[in-house]
């Protein structure tokens, strides 16, 4: 913040009723105030308020992050059954020992993965 922030905070709490004492906080310096027998450093309170908002944004973030990896994870998993099912089709119908060979390796890696994500 800059000091002309910290003087807009502290005239808005004249203008709300608050009375600025002589004292100081030890903390940041600026002059205390009293409102209602509560004897509170504004400048203080207001750095904590957006330090609590910029918790709450990040932990907000983290959450929809989490659900869109969730998200992911789940198409992952969907396209792996889509796949597996795939793949079980085309070795039904499948005569060359080869292409047998390839299908069949393929499936045991998509259902080793699909095993990992569950």
């Amino acid at each position: 913040m800059e000091e002309d922030e910290f003087i807009k905070i502290l005239s808005n709490e004249l203008l709300k009723g608050s009375k600025m004492l002589s004292k100081h906080c030890q903390k940041c310096g600026y002059p205390l105030f009293e409102k209602n027998g509560k004897i509170y450093c504004p400048v203080c309170e207001r750095i904590k308020e957006e330090e609590i908002k910029t918790k709450d944004k990040e932990k907000e973030l983290t959450t929809q992050k989490d659900k869109e990896d969730k998200k992911v994870e789940v198409n992952i998993e969907e396209i792996i059954k889509e796949k597996i099912n795939y793949l079980g089709e085309k070795l039904k119908n499948e005569n060359e020992i080869n292409r047998i060979k390839e299908i069949a390796e393929t499936l045991y890696i998509l259902i080793k993965i699909l095993k990992k994500i569950k």
